[in-house]
């Protein structure tokens, strides 16, 4: 893989990884996501990744835990930025109401 940083050594993945963080998202937007392309499962990995990248090895992953579904993107070959267990529990407690995404939040109209 070609390092894709930019003149001033800034890598792009990082702002895209902001443009999706870990959110909850409703159901819909997680099923909707499951039938789009073929899922990609990964062993030890939570979830699923839509199978087509969003830049290089950024993917788009989402995970159902107890009745509630979350997303963002995430890279594939850096486990420290999935969705886990773990993410989620501290995602919950920093975020007790989090507003639900009914699509990505980069898109308003999907809103």
């Amino acid at each position: 893989m070609t390092d894709s940083r930019d003149a001033e050594g800034a890598d792009p993945r990082a702002a895209l990884l902001a443009r999706f963080p870990l959110s909850r998202v409703s159901e819909a937007f997680h099923d909707d996501m499951l039938g789009v392309l073929p899922p990609v499962h990964i062993q030890g990995m939570p979830g699923f990744l839509v199978s087509e990248a969003v830049i290089e090895d950024v993917h788009a992953q989402f995970v159902e835990r107890g009745g509630r579904f979350y997303g963002a993107y995430v890279v594939l070959r850096d486990p420290a930025t999935w969705i886990t267990r773990a993410a989620i529990l501290l995602f919950e407690t920093a975020h007790p109401g989090p507003r639900v995404l009914d699509w990505y939040p980069d898109d308003a109209d999907g809103q």
